[in-house]
């Protein structure tokens, strides 16, 4: 018989309080960028004020479990260290900087892709692109609250698409039957697919509009919509399976094999954006 459940949330008390809590301060980010891009207030600020806006966004996800860990009981049962919400930010933030620091350039490159903050302090690397487009360094924390979200968002419809499917999750042993084990993991992939590629979708969809291109835009909004998402969907296709891994059930992953995951889920997405370019070249 199979160990699947049908739950959206793990079983594991911190684990599951990570996700909802993550899923309550979403739409809290949200608002407050949408805010400060629709109503335009970037363009008056500061390098200071960007980077403090920056830190509002992206902190919070770190500095409430953080703030509750010894007061919540799902939460002080284990060490902070060895805490899914701490790995677990850990690891979006190794990804979101390598993401960050070095593909975005691929961005530029390939897909079109401009900022045009009223920044000065910006950081990106010195060999990777040719555009040399300026990465504003607010980006990095900012990044960081959207891909909290983004996998987790897609994490628990994932654990309740595997429920439905009668598959187990990582880290238990799955007794489903062999004969229809493959067609279900099948199912699951084509969903894994699905999400990425709409999320990617839907960001894009909303950061291409024409209210803020003052500061940001692509060059040819359809092309990058319709092939840019996929591009961009890839960082998911490689997160999402290593993440599904992070204290599976019963288990705590090592914080330092959770660092060594997040780092080679950068390098893999690297090369796999290389390939990429090398296969279809520029859109724009």
């Amino acid at each position: 018989m199979s160990q699947a459940s049908s739950s959206w949330f793990a079983a594991d008390p911190g684990k599951a309080w990570t996700e909802r809590f993550i899923l309550l301060y979403s739409p809290i980010w949200i608002a407050l960028v949408a805010w400060a891009l629709l109503s335009r207030a970037v363009l008056a600020w500061d390098d200071p004020t960007f980077i403090g806006f920056g830190l509002l966004v992206g902190l919070p996800p770190v500095l409430v479990p953080a703030l509750l860990h010894r007061r919540h009981p799902a939460l002080r049962a284990t060490p902070w260290y060895d805490s899914y919400w701490f790995k677990f930010n850990a690891w979006i933030f190794l990804f979101v900087f390598v993401g960050t620091y070095f593909l975005t350039h691929y961005f530029f490159d390939v897909l079109g892709m401009r900022y045009a903050f009223p920044t000065r302090w910006n950081g990106g690397a010195a060999l990777v692109g040719r555009s040399r487009g300026d990465i504003p360094l607010f980006m990095y924390p900012l990044t960081q609250a959207y891909f909290v979200t983004y996998h987790v968002v897609m994490l628990v419809c994932i654990r309740r698409v595997r429920g439905l499917l009668g598959l187990a999750e990582p880290g238990v042993e799955d007794m489903s039957p062999r004969a229809t084990r493959f067609v279900r993991r099948l199912a699951l992939a084509c969903v894994v697919c699905g999400l990425a590629y709409a999320v990617s979708f839907a960001e894009t969809w909303f950061m291409a509009s024409d209210a803020i291109s003052d500061y940001f835009r692509y060059a040819d909004k359809a092309r990058m919509l319709k092939y840019g998402s996929l591009f961009y969907a890839c960082y998911f296709l490689v997160s999402l399976p290593l993440l599904e891994r992070l204290d599976p059930a019963q288990r705590r992953t090592p914080l330092g094999q959770a660092v060594l995951s997040s780092l080679a889920a950068g390098m893999l997405v690297f090369f796999i954006l290389d390939l990429l370019t090398w296969v279809i070249g520029p859109i724009v």
